[in-house]
């Protein structure tokens, strides 16, 4: 029996396999996450079809206002002089601050009073121009310091007058509100706090204070509110909530599905092109059944993702 012709087929058998391409396997295409985790670019946009979005719109509702706040002084009277007031800032700059304008007042009557004893003795040959030019130049720097000061103040939401006029023991808290709710809130109106050292508690008071700006980045205007404190036990540093009342206007919202929590951050997702997400932190108000309000970070009718928001935590925060 001949086997040639079988070895043959072998052959060609064995060499087909070796000629036949391997195939080839593709990396699964991953979306690109930003260094700081804000923005999120699909590489297609099939993978956008599992993010819904939802557009911001904003709706006539009722709610209670509330903010943030904290207790950045406090005010007591002084032992050593009752007409001041001790006032202890949180902010140890703002010590320095007020206590350079306490300083800088007491140097500006001095040069004042220096610049017309001067000006008698230069008016009776006892003085020179020169030496009047050195008093007037003295009072001058003294003056100038004292602005500065001042204005670090009142960027903070003090005003030294104000504080200088402050009842004893009394605390003063300053919160921001969104330059979208101004409108309701006036100097002078009351308000109620609740502190987290004391989460059972109500505490009554008063807004002595509406800032003159608006802060460029964030948008919002500082307050500053004085409670009485006559106990002591409300200390500088301590944070609350301020309630302004129940008002009733124009509020956007989103659906409540859209936002997660991080570190006590509220964030939402919102689309900002066919195959990109941005990470968004936002001021969030009170909840009306499946819509959140939003009372900043957000514009009027943005693409916020609200289908698969978890998914997006995890690829944003790295979890």
């Amino acid at each position: 029996m001949k086997l040639y012709p079988l070895f043959f087929f072998i052959f060609l058998a064995i060499a087909g396999c070796k000629d036949k391409p391997k195939p080839v396997a593709n990396s699964i295409p991953r979306p690109t996450v930003s260094p700081d985790g804000n923005r999120i670019a699909f590489p297609d946009t099939v993978m956008m079809r599992s993010f819904t979005t939802q557009p911001t719109r904003s709706e006539t509702i009722r709610t209670d206002f509330a903010a943030p706040g904290h207790v950045a002084a406090m005010v007591l009277k002084s032992s050593e002089n009752p007409a001041e007031r001790l006032v202890l800032f949180d902010d140890p700059s703002l010590s320095n601050n007020y206590t350079a304008i306490l300083q800088h007042r007491i140097n500006i009557q001095t040069e004042r009073g220096n610049l017309e004893r001067v000006k008698d003795l230069q008016a009776h040959g006892a003085a020179s121009g020169k030496e009047v030019i050195e008093a007037q130049t003295q009072l001058a720097n003294e003056e100038a310091a004292i602005i500065s000061d001042e204005a670090t103040l009142k960027l903070a939401g003090f005003d030294p007058e104000e504080l200088r006029r402050a009842r004893p023991n009394t605390i003063l808290v300053v919160c921001e509100i969104p330059e979208n709710q101004f409108g309701a809130i006036t100097k002078g109106l009351p308000c109620t706090l609740n502190f987290t050292s004391f989460p059972n508690e109500r505490f009554a008071g008063r807004i002595d204070n509406v800032n003159d700006y608006v802060d460029n980045t964030t948008r919002q205007i500082k307050l500053r509110i004085s409670v009485p404190n006559p106990d002591g036990r409300l200390k500088a540093g301590m944070f609350a909530t301020v309630g302004f009342g129940v008002t009733e206007g124009k509020f956007m919202t989103v659906s409540r599905d859209a936002v997660v929590t991080v570190q006590g951050r509220d964030y939402v997702f919102v689309q900002t092109g066919q195959q990109a997400i941005e990470r968004r932190a936002v001021q969030l108000g009170q909840q009306r059944n499946d819509r959140i309000v939003v009372l900043g970070g957000l514009r009027e009718n943005e693409s916020v993702v609200v289908v698969n928001t978890l998914q997006l935590k995890g690829l944003s925060f790295g979890y």
